[in-house]
């Protein structure tokens, strides 16, 4: 199911169905990934594959393909999680099929394929567009390696082997015109690349790997120079320069985090929002409070001052805000 919810009272807007159902033990049922909102446009990608265009005001289905079918790609362990990359006139995901369809873009009119490139097999990192080395790219974390390519035609412009084959989950985080941080949760930690050009040929050097910063399911922030993000349920401060950490403290569990100003808003594994000064001097937490009393996985949105945020189950929508001397929310 796809659903549009009132910001203001929770209620059902529309709905739209597929016929489709994934499950599984440790992760719940249903979708799980991010609808991606472009242009009056809902993109989203289901656990099994299936790939929609809605009307963003109706949820009136405009196209449907099935991108595991499309691109012969086996269906992951744990569901694909991967949110469509709206890119130009381009719907862009990570499918992991046979040869030559790691990544895959659709009309974003029409719904027909445009064009297929890269032999990774998918993992549930979603694709971003970026500028490096001053050239615009898609960058795909995928099972066993991390690619960057030319957005109009899917051409592999670099590539670089990921070690010990494992769910890649945080999305690639730019760190400047030339460099971009990889990091995975289950022992592996994080590499930092570098992105080179000389003439028409991009390439990718290490610049350091550290197990100090191993996310899992969260996806690290950059603020004023430095990393900030869930080392196996820890919240830490990286030094992306070096890979040093400044600080590791606070048991939040594989929650999320999300960057708002200076501070960070960390949705903990066991159901509390926190609040936490992004700075690199200590861990300092300013406030929390408890939203559900049940796993919470999923990653939070802001839209001003209401916060939602949702489980596999239930959903809801905080008003939040910063006290006048900004100790609390």
């Amino acid at each position: 199911m796809v659903v549009a919810y009132s910001l203001a009272n929770g209620k059902p807007r529309w709905s739209h169905g597929d016929e489709a159902h994934y499950q599984s033990t440790i992760a719940g049922e249903g979708p799980r990934a991010t609808p991606t909102i472009s242009r009056g446009r809902v993109f989203t990608l289901g656990s099994t594959g299936i790939l929609n265009c809605l009307d963003l005001e109706t949820g009136k289905s405009i196209w449907r393909r099935d991108i595991a079918a499309d691109n012969q790609s086996p269906q992951p362990e744990w569901g694909r999680s991967n949110s469509p990359l709206v890119v130009d006139e381009l719907v862009i995901v990570s499918a992991g099929g046979s040869a030559g369809r790691a990544l895959v873009a659709y009309n974003r009119d029409t719904g027909e394929p445009v064009w297929h490139a890269g032999d990774g097999i998918v993992s549930y990192s979603s694709p971003i567009v970026a500028t490096l080395a001053g050239v615009r790219q898609i960058v795909a974390f995928n099972h066993a390696s991390v690619t960057g390519h030319d957005p109009a035609t899917g051409r592999v412009l670099w590539d670089h082997d990921w070690p010990r084959p494992q769910p890649s989950v945080a999305a690639p985080i730019v760190l400047s015109d030339d460099r971009v941080l990889l990091s995975a949760g289950y022992g592996i930690g994080s590499r930092v690349l570098q992105i080179s050009r000389e003439g028409e040929t991009l390439s990718a050097t290490l610049v350091w790997e550290s197990p100090r910063l191993k996310a899992k399911f969260t996806n690290p922030v950059v603020y004023e120079g430095f990393v900030y993000g869930l080392d196996d349920g820890v919240l830490v401060c990286l030094d992306p320069k070096t890979g040093e950490r400044r600080w590791r403290s606070g048991r939040y569990g594989h929650g999320q985090t999300l960057l708002v100003g200076n501070r960070l808003l960390v949705t903990t594994e066991d159901g509390d929002i926190v609040l936490i000064e992004a700075t690199p001097d200590a861990h300092r937490e300013l406030g929390r409070f408890t939203a559900f009393s049940q796993k919470l996985w999923n990653p939070p949105a802001l839209a001003g001052r209401y916060l939602l945020v949702r489980t596999d189950s239930e959903a809801a929508c905080f008003e939040v805000g910063s006290d006048p001397d900004q100790t609390g929310v």
